[in-house]
């Protein structure tokens, strides 16, 4: 149960531009937000809420220019420390949201401010442009693993650009940047996965390609038979839901990466994960050597389970009745079975909030006679 917080200035302020901030790969941070507003989990006695959500679109507010990152840092702050109920459980119970990479550091301050909070975040290790930061934000403890977002429209591209398996004419690609930046953390000795992928390919062993259109991208990635989903700036990538929708196997490469979901979703039923460090011809060799049915069976678990990890859209975005639309033919069960409810799921093995840290009880009837000694 998620008790929604009285609408604090800072709260207000980093709740602006919904409907820019609910586009884009972090779109989630606004997602998470109003279908949390809209939901049965949501009550308005504090005393009986499990959770409290701080809603924020932090990396929207910075990458959009709304605010630089040393004055989100303040606001932040200045919110954390008016929150009428975070120091009751010294913030336990009180859930971030933190859509992007760079995870908490977008709030530099955290681990003063909230480092018992709960995360909500697709980040589960380092981010190359923060090198001074060398432990992850994220705890497995404490903090959830939730997947990055893709529009309706995107879903359904990807879905109706994939092949069957015996048309697509790709071993295996990857559609993204290989310079330096998306190179190892500054801080680590990893390999540097991603200039592994620039060699094969400029040994003809794959296709890359950085500048396609849309359209282009999601044809290429349904016709291929593999799709790479390295380390880059950060551990997570949107690559991965997109392969999945495009039926496309991927090949997880990176390490630390924890995937979301992975408390109920059998996920090696339908990903591929490889060591970042061994990417070169024994791989290549290895997925060329898989039967058509080991990738039939890697491809039909992924249809069973990919709508996991779709965020439905919000009402006022579909324009047309549930049974005509297209996202529902996609994802049948998605009422059941989508991002959110896997969110609550998992949220619910959370609950942290102490029943005595800060309590004080005496015999049931001797209350009165306490309150007036202490006074």
């Amino acid at each position: 149960v998620v008790q929604r917080l009285q609408r604090v200035p800072e709260v207000a302020a980093l709740t602006q531009g919904a409907s820019f901030c609910g586009k884009g790969q972090w779109g989630m941070e606004v997602h998470i937000h109003e279908w949390l507003l809209a939901s049965s989990h949501l009550v308005h006695d504090p005393e009986e809420a499990d959770f409290f959500l701080v809603p924020a679109y932090s990396i929207c507010m910075f990458e959009g220019g709304f605010f630089p990152l040393a004055q989100l840092d303040v606001m932040y702050t200045d919110m954390v420390r008016g929150l009428p109920y975070f120091k009751r459980n010294h913030g336990r119970d009180h859930i971030f949201t933190f859509g992007s990479g760079m995870s908490a550091n977008v709030f530099r301050s955290w681990q003063e401010e909230i480092p018992e909070a709960i995360f909500l975040t697709p980040e589960t290790w380092l981010f190359n442009d923060f090198p001074d930061r060398t432990e992850p934000c994220f705890n497995t403890w404490k903090d959830i693993a939730i997947p990055g977002y893709l529009h309706r429209h995107e879903i359904l591209s990807l879905a109706s650009q994939a092949r069957a398996l015996a048309s697509r004419e790709h071993l295996a690609v990857f559609l993204g940047r290989t310079d330096p930046s998306r190179g190892p953390h500054p801080a680590t000795d990893d390999a540097d996965v991603r200039g592994s992928i620039r060699r094969l390919h400029e040994q003809g062993k794959v296709f890359v390609a950085q500048n396609l259109s849309v359209p282009e991208m999601h044809a290429v990635m349904g016709n291929a038979k593999f799709c790479f989903v390295p380390k880059g700036k950060s551990a997570w990538s949107l690559r991965f839901y997109e392969a999945l929708f495009a039926n496309c196997v991927p090949v997880v490469l990176s390490d630390f990466w924890e995937l979301p979901f992975e408390d109920f979703l059998h996920l090696p039923s339908f990903v591929i994960k490889w060591p970042m460090s061994e990417v070169g011809d024994q791989l290549l060799s290895f997925l060329a050597a898989l039967p058509d049915q080991v990738l039939e069976d890697y491809m039909e678990s992924s249809r069973r389970n990919r709508c996991w990890y779709v965020y439905p859209p919000r009402l006022h975005e579909v324009d047309m009745e549930e049974r005509a639309d297209e996202l529902y033919r996609v994802c049948p069960n998605l009422h059941e079975e989508n991002a959110f409810t896997g969110i609550m799921r998992i949220l619910e093995r959370k609950q942290r909030a102490s029943r005595s840290m800060g309590r004080f009880f005496v015999p049931p009837g001797w209350e009165a006679v306490v309150t007036t000694a202490l006074d």
